[in-house]
């Protein structure tokens, strides 16, 4: 039983990006060559397109289950990321301690960390996984250590004749300043998946109909790289149709407020919390059923970030750093099918990312 829940822990989290950002590195390994500012920058589209998918999910349906009804399934969440979320510029204010300075033909070349670090645009974590070195290649600086020789008055045959020496010039300053790649993770999709539950209530002779949800997993070892895994949420949903004073009301209301939280290690900590206000109607039959539903809500998402920072002296720095995703508001409309006790479900979100969302389970309503 241990072994299978950790082999479904261990497909989860493939899924879910998680396990995946490793592709030859570990997050922290990702990290430790950023100060905060460029890891908050590098990290933030993750912390809003996860906050958007694990804030997906938690409801089929507008109308609570009735008392001890319940489901249990499975539910999967792409996200979808505008292309503006892929890149960055990269703070170099952290790589001011590097420069370069030499003679070359009586005159003095200095090389300042703007002009050894000049290329800024570079991938955030749901960027491209190419990489960008973000150091000058040796033809930027050759043409570099050129047009300081030509501002400070150099004849053009002095600059032809020192061309040997402009290209050691730029082989050393290579070899003082140390190279810098950043890289993404090249998703196009980041994809989730999560294990829910819930159960019905009610309140006998009272109006009160609700629904309590609980979804995650038991605190699983991942690897060495990764460290555990612990992830657990829940929430509740609460009718309000029976609140309102006109007989057979025809469409079911409910209000919902759902929390989460995910660990991975000691380097990733996010918590998700999600307020919605839903609507639908479902017709039921003894062996088949459906349903359609929509919903607006308001959705936050935090990142707590540890790492250790790659120091230029050989030393680290421990770096911690709360980071909030750009999740607001949002926007659900979907439905769902019943086949005797199967309910499939699919809805579509939209908000600071989109998100499509489907559902398999078992269900008795």
């Amino acid at each position: 039983m241990k072994n299978s829940i950790k082999l479904f822990s261990v497909a989860i989290m493939i899924t879910m990006l998680l396990a995946g950002l490793v592709f030859g590195q570990s997050l922290e390994e990702r990290l430790q060559s950023m100060v905060s500012t460029n890891a908050e920058m590098y990290m933030n589209p993750l912390a809003t397109a996860f906050g958007s998918g694990m804030n997906s999910g938690w409801f089929h349906s507008a109308k609570p289950h009735k008392m001890l009804g319940f489901d249990f399934g499975v539910r999967a969440m792409a996200v979808t990321f505008p292309d503006e979320q892929k890149m960055f510029d990269f703070d170099i204010s952290q790589l001011e301690d590097y420069d370069f300075s030499t003679s070359l033909a009586g005159y003095t070349i200095s090389l300042s960390a703007a002009d050894l670090y000049p290329n800024t645009e570079v991938p955030t974590i749901l960027g491209s996984n190419d990489g960008v070195d973000i150091r000058a290649d040796k033809d930027q600086l050759v043409q570099l250590i050129t047009n300081q020789l030509v501002d400070q008055g150099a004849p053009e045959l002095v600059i032809n004749n020192a061309s040997s020496a402009i290209d050691a010039a730029a082989d050393d300053a290579l070899l003082a300043v140390p190279s810098l790649m950043i890289a993404g993770t090249g998703l196009d999709v980041l994809p989730l998946v999560v294990p829910q539950a819930a159960v019905g209530l009610s309140l006998p002779m009272l109006p009160i109909k609700a629904e309590i949800v609980i979804r995650g997993l038991p605190e699983v070892e991942l690897s060495e790289e990764l460290g555990s895994f612990q992830f657990f949420g829940g929430g509740v949903k609460l009718a309000l149709d029976p609140f309102i004073p006109i007989p057979m009301f025809p469409v079911n209301i409910a209000v919902g407020a759902y929390t989460q939280k995910m660990s991975l290690g000691t380097v990733f900590e996010a918590n998700n919390t999600l307020l919605t206000l839903m609507a639908g109607k479902d017709i039921s039959l003894l062996l088949f059923g459906v349903g359609v539903y929509g919903a607006v809500g308001m959705e936050t998402s935090n990142i707590k970030i540890k790492y250790d920072l790659a120091m230029a002296d050989g030393s680290v720095t421990p770096i911690e750093f709360d980071m909030k995703g750009d999740n607001k508001f949002r926007t659900t409309i979907g439905g769902r099918i019943r086949l005797a006790v199967i309910n499939i479900s699919a809805d579509y979100t939209m908000g600071a990312d989109n998100v499509l969302t489907a559902g398999v389970g078992i269900s008795i309503r």
